[in-house]
């Protein structure tokens, strides 16, 4: 009896070991990059709760719609294998120090092939980590120039860069607005992105010869603006440009019509005007603002995952309840759908060689061209204006892809 005790005993203790040693080779990737069997595992760390857990939530639904997508045409081929799409996500609560925490979670668990967080501290915070990890990241939404100024060389944006989220809209203003305006006030949020944002804007405005008669910041997700508000008032400024998020977006035109800044022209806003919550919110009071976007339902380009933008729609609605959806969503299917790219054009999930084969991506798609400068970003890719209309966004700049012309002055038409 004893004797089969012992031997039973060393039995379990080799599995254990064996088991043990099988984590430990997992934990390192090593040429991995997340296989396991039939399937290819991505990380995504994601403001699933806290202040951005909304965006956070549509970049999700983005990156499912890929997965769907993908599984849907027999999956992602690597070699002469199939591998089934899986994204394994993770809450990062919208704090940047745990999405970085995360995604070296994810390095442990052998998973080197990264989908990004929302937002571009988070993105900041990942993109160290998978450098030192040897990772390899798409980047859905983290814009902000800086991130890119650091010697990365493992993160790879398909979204237009902060700097052309305001100079966009200024730049349709420019060319659209009748009576064209003078004089532009910015309002902005104290993070990285929107300070990049805004210091786009101001040169593009300075530029094309609008006078800058202000530049005012709030703190990053408040929902009291009215301090800034309040120091643009007197100036009169025809035309007011945020770079907020959500919430600071929909504080910005609500509590304008409480204080009774009404500038001549209108106003445009960074990301919220685009996102249902915005005029679902405001109602009337959203009418007219302007909107950048990184992608609309009548951006050009084609893919074999998605089709074109219409078709993404199409897609969209058919897993999401018939919902339309919005430029988070489309962005993160675009980073996913590039990841994916480089995994086949690589013919390996080594993270090597798929950092390679993004560096050298030129494809088109549904959002856009997906091509990479020298430092990561996507600035082959054109942003899109749109303006509020009976509580959708329409788009009105460029001209090749209007479905309306802009509507000026703006302000008051949904009084």
């Amino acid at each position: 009896m004893l004797v089969r005790r012992t031997v039973a005993a060393r039995t379990v203790a080799l599995a254990v070991v064996a088991s043990a040693l099988a984590a430990g080779c997992g934990s390192k990737g090593e040429s991995a990059g997340g296989t396991s069997g039939d399937t290819l595992t991505l990380g995504a760390s994601l403001s699933l709760t806290g202040p951005l857990a909304r965006e956070g939530g549509l970049t999700k639904e983005g990156y499912e719609v890929c997965r769907r997508a993908v599984n849907g045409k027999g999956g992602v081929r690597v070699g002469d294998r199939r591998l089934r799409l899986a994204v394994k996500y993770q809450d990062d609560t919208s704090k940047p120090d745990t999405a970085g925490q995360l995604i070296d979670q994810f390095n442990d668990q052998g998973v080197k092939l990264v989908l990004g967080p929302y937002g571009s501290a988070a993105t900041e915070a990942a993109a160290a980590v998978v450098e030192r990890n040897g990772q390899v990241m798409a980047d859905s939404s983290g814009a902000d120039d800086t991130i890119f100024h650091k010697g990365y060389r493992r993160t790879f944006a398909v979204l237009s860069p902060a700097r052309a989220y305001a100079a966009s809209m200024v730049r349709a203003i420019d060319e659209l607005a009748e009576p064209r305006p003078r004089t532009i006030a910015f309002l902005s949020a104290d993070d990285g992105f929107s300070k990049t944002v805004t210091g786009g804007g101001v040169d593009e405005a300075r530029k094309l010869g609008f006078k800058v008669v202000a530049t005012e910041y709030f703190p990053n997700g408040t929902s009291d603006v009215s301090s800034a508000l309040t120091k643009v008032k007197s100036l009169k400024p025809d035309v007011i440009v945020s770079s907020a998020h959500l919430v600071e977006g929909i504080a910005v035109i609500k509590q304008s019509r409480e204080l009774g800044v009404t500038p001549a022209g209108g106003f445009a806003e960074t990301v919220a005007p685009p996102t249902p919550d915005f005029a679902g919110t405001l109602g009337k009071a959203a009418e007219g603002v302007l909107g950048s976007t990184q992608w609309t339902s009548r951006t050009a380009g084609k893919d074999r995952w998605i089709g074109t933008a219409a078709d993404y729609v199409t897609l969209f609605g058919k897993v999401y309840d018939g919902r339309e959806p919005e430029y988070h969503a489309a962005e993160a299917t675009a980073a996913c759908v590039a990841l994916v790219d480089a995994v086949e054009k690589a013919g390996a999930t080594d993270a090597d060689k798929v950092r390679d084969a993004l560096a050298a991506l030129d494809e088109p798609s549904f959002f856009g061209p997906l091509k990479f400068n020298a430092v990561g970003q996507n600035v082959s890719k054109t942003m899109e204006v749109i303006q509020v209309r009976a509580g959708k966004p329409v788009t009105v700049w460029p001209k090749d892809v209007a479905q309306a012309e802009l509507k000026w002055p703006a302000t008051g038409s949904g009084s």
